[in-house]
């Protein structure tokens, strides 16, 4: 989420401002805002009713579930919920009526579209 700074300034004077969606719960968002600094809106989405309605909810077996609290990821703590869904990395860019006008989402949770192709496909989008 913090690399998304980095084209704030660019997407802000392109008319469109950035917001994530993360599935933690909204007492766990100020210290992924205050880690990252971020300037941009985040919203909480722990519920996953919004990841699930636009079909990027990807439910995570027990296994894999143990394997995140190897790492120091409890997904069950930072969401407040025992449900085990985790959203797709995902991009839209959505014009002022509500329009997606670019989609890209990846199952590969390590992966995630460079923040550089993001502003291009903005600039691109603007030109028209």
């Amino acid at each position: 989420m913090g690399q998304l700074l980095e084209i704030e300034g660019e997407v802000i004077e392109l008319g469109y401002r950035i917001v994530a969606v993360s599935p933690d719960r909204p007492t766990e968002l100020s210290k992924t805002i205050d880690s990252n600094e971020l300037t941009y809106t985040l919203l909480s989405d722990s519920s996953m009713v919004g990841a699930q309605s636009l079909g990027i909810a990807e439910r995570f077996g027990a296994v894999k579930v143990a394997a995140y609290k190897l790492n120091s990821q409890n997904i069950e703590t930072a969401s407040g919920q025992d449900h085990h869904l985790i959203p797709v990395p995902s991009v839209y860019i959505i014009d002022k009526d509500g329009t997606i006008r670019f989609a890209h989402k990846d199952n590969n949770h390590r992966k995630r579209i460079d923040t550089f192709e993001i502003l291009s496909i903005a600039q691109s989008l603007i030109k028209g």
